[in-house]
C-alpha cells in the first residue's frame, strides 16, 4: 500500500425500498460555498435529479444543491454541505440554526442512521411578511393535479416521486412559515455559575459568545395562523395519501399565541377547526392514519441557538421511530424508547390537558378522546423524556395507531417489490400463485418477527389472490389484485386489505376493511 486515501463521502449505495427508518426534511438551509463532494456529484448525476429537462427545456437542479434530494447518512456530512447554523435572524451578529438542521441534528441524536434532505434555499427572514411566507409555503407542498409528473417537474414535497425509500417525511419550516414574526423578547432561565475550584493554570482563553437568538421569540400560530397551518398540511397529507400510502408525514403542532383559542384549550380548539372529524375528504380536517402531529415543543441541552431555545418535535420524533424500525421493528410503538439530550418541553402539559375528556367534541367514532389519543405527545416519566402516545390523527380507533398504519405500509413496500419482479409476467393463473406465495413468505416472517397476532401462520393472516379477487376486466387490462387479511399484534381487530398491482409494478390501496377478531 503506497499511502492512504480519505474519502469525505463513500459511493452512493443503491436505493432499498423496503427499508422503514429512511426519513426525508424538506425545508430551508442555504448551502456551504463548497465544490459538492465527486460521490454525491456522481449520484445526482446518475439518478437524474441533476441536468433532468424540464417541459420547458431548462435544466432543473443543474450543478445546484437546492431542490434535489441530498442523501444524508450522518450528521457530519450535513454539516459539510449545508450551512445550517449561520442563519441571520436580526442581524449578523444575531447567528442561529435553521429549523432544518436542527431536526437532522435531532434526528441524528436520537438514532436515524438515513435521510433525505430537500433544501429550497435561504430560510425566511423575520422582515419578510404575509406574500413572502405564502410563496415559501408554496415551495414546500406545491399544488398537484392528480396526476404523476416528469421527474424535471417535481418540487419540494413531490420529490417522494422518486425516493421509494422514504417512510417518514417531515418539513420543520412550515410552523414559521404559517406565523408572522412578532417582536416579542424572552428572558432565558438564568443557570447560576459553578463553585470555584482549584485549576491548572492554563492560557487564557475568550469566554464563548453567548447566542443572541435565544432572546428572540419563537413562531406562534394566531387562530388565522393555524388556518393556513392547516391548508397547507392538509395538503401535503392528501398527496401523501394519494401517492405515497407507505410514508407517514409527521408535523409539529404551532406553538399557540396567547391570543389564540388554541391557547386556552387546544384539544377543543381542534376540535372547533374540524381537524379531529370525519376524512381528508372532509373540510378542514386532518384526521388521517398517514399524518402524526407532535406536540410540545423541546428544549435540547446542546442547543441554545433557536428561538428561546425552542424546537419544533418532528427531528426527534423521526429519529426515535428510525431507532424503533432498526431495533425493534417499526410494527412495533415507539413508547417504549428513551428520547436522548431533551431537558425540557413547553408548554409543560398538565395532566387534565393531557388525559381530560372533551366534551365539546362532535359525535364521531370516538367523539370525547383525550388529547393523548389524538396528538403523539413527548413528556417527563420516570424513566426519562419519552414518547407518551404514538398515534396518528385518523379517526377510525384501531387503525389511529402509528404502529398499525406502519405495519400496513411494511405489507404495501413489499407487494411494490413483488409487483416490479413480474412485471414483465402475463396474468394468470401461474402468476397469481407465484404473487400469493411471495406474499405468504413476507407475512409468515412479520408473524414470526412478532408483528402479527396468533401461534400459527394461518391464524395471523391469510392471502388470495385468484379469479374471485377480480373482475374479467382487471384480468384483460394486467391488473392484479390481492387480498390480505391480518391480524396486527398491537390490535384486536382483524385488517383486511385489497391491493391492486398495475402497470410497472405499481402498487395501490384498493380497498382497506376490518372484521372482529
Amino acid at each position: 500500500m503506497k499511502g492512504l486515501i480519505f474519502e469525505a463521502l463513500a459511493p452512493e449505495a443503491d436505493a432499498a425500498p423496503n427499508r422503514t427508518d429512511v426519513a426525508c426534511f424538506i425545508g430551508f438551509a442555504k448551502t456551504r460555498a463548497l465544490e459538492t463532494p465527486v460521490p454525491l456529484r456522481r449520484w445526482l448525476q446518475h439518478e437524474g435529479w441533476w441536468s433532468t429537462a424540464t417541459s420547458t427545456g431548462v435544466q432543473s437542479g443543474a450543478e445546484s444543491l437546492y431542490d434535489v434530494p441530498v442523501p444524508i447518512h450522518n450528521w457530519e456530512q450535513f454539516d459539510q454541505l449545508f450551512a445550517w447554523d449561520e442563519r441571520e435572524y436580526a442581524d449578523a451578529a444575531t447567528l442561529g440554526a435553521t429549523y432544518l438542521g436542527a431536526a437532522l441534528r435531532s434526528f441524528f441524536a436520537q438514532g436515524g442512521r438515513k435521510c433525505y434532505v430537500i433544501s429550497l434555499g435561504e430560510p425566511v427572514a423575520l422582515s419578510d411578511d404575509r406574500a413572502r411566507r405564502d410563496a415559501m409555503l408554496l415551495q414546500l407542498v406545491p399544488h398537484y393535479t392528480g396526476q404523476r409528473s416528469r421527474r424535471g417537474e417535481w418540487h419540494g414535497l413531490h420529490h417522494l416521486f422518486g425516493l421509494p425509500e422514504v417512510s417518514f417525511v417531515s418539513m420543520p419550516d412550515l410552523a414559521e412559515l404559517a406565523s408572522v414574526y412578532r417582536e416579542d423578547t424572552v428572558t432565558p432561565v438564568e443557570v447560576p455559575p459553578p463553585e470555584p475550584q482549584f485549576v491548572e493554570c492554563s492560557q487564557a482563553t475568550a469566554p464563548e459568545a453567548e447566542k443572541q437568538v435565544i432572546y428572540l421569540a419563537p413562531p406562534r400560530c394566531t387562530d388565522s395562523e393555524y388556518v393556513i397551518w392547516r391548508t397547507v398540511l392538509r395538503r401535503a397529507a392528501q398527496f401523501i395519501s394519494e401517492f405515497r400510502r407507505d410514508a407517514q408525514l409527521l408535523a409539529a403542532l404551532p406553538l399557540p399565541h396567547q391570543a389564540s383559542s388554541a391557547a386556552r384549550d387546544l384539544l377543543a380548539f381542534m376540535h372547533l377547526q374540524g381537524w379531529l372529524s370525519g376524512n381528508l375528504q372532509t373540510s378542514n380536517s386532518l384526521a388521517t392514519a398517514f399524518l402524526q402531529l407532535g406536540f410540545p415543543w423541546l428544549q435540547q441541552d446542546y442547543a441554545g441557538d433557536l428561538p428561546a431555545n425552542l424546537e419544533p418535535p418532528e427531528g426527534v420524533m423521526a429519529g426515535l421511530l428510525a431507532r424503533n424500525a432498526l431495533t425493534r421493528g417499526t410494527f412495533r410503538s415507539a413508547t417504549a424508547l428513551n428520547i436522548q439530550d431533551v431537558i425540557d418541553i413547553a408548554p409543560r402539559l398538565a395532566q387534565q390537558e393531557r388525559f381530560a375528556l372533551n366534551p365539546a367534541a362532535p359525535p364521531t367514532a370516538s367523539p370525547r378522546a383525550p388529547l393523548i389519543d389524538r396528538v403523539s405527545l413527548l413528556g417527563q416519566t420516570p424513566e426519562g423524556f419519552r414518547l407518551l402516545s404514538d398515534v396518528t390523527t385518523g379517526n377510525d380507533l384501531n387503525y389511529r395507531q402509528g404502529n398499525i398504519n406502519r405495519t400496513i405500509a411494511l405489507v404495501m413496500r413489499a407487494a411494490r417489490a413483488i409487483g416490479e419482479a413480474y412485471v414483465f409476467e402475463a396474468s394468470g393463473e401461474r402468476l397469481w400463485q407465484q404473487i400469493e406465495d411471495r406474499l405468504s413468505d413476507v407475512l409468515t416472517a412479520m408473524q414470526a418477527a412478532g408483528a402479527l397476532a396468533g401461534q400459527r401462520p394461518e391464524d395471523a393472516f391469510q392471502v388470495r389472490c385468484d379469479r374471485s379477487t377480480m373482475m374479467q376486466q382487471d384480468i384483460d387490462s394486467g391488473r392484479v389484485i390481492v387480498l390480505v387479511t391480518l391480524r396486527p399484534a398491537a390490535s384486536i381487530e382483524t385488517l383486511r386489505i385489497q391491493l391492486a398491482i398495475g402497470d410497472g409494478g405499481r402498487v395501490s390501496l384498493s380497498a382497506l376493511g376490518m372484521e372482529a377478531a
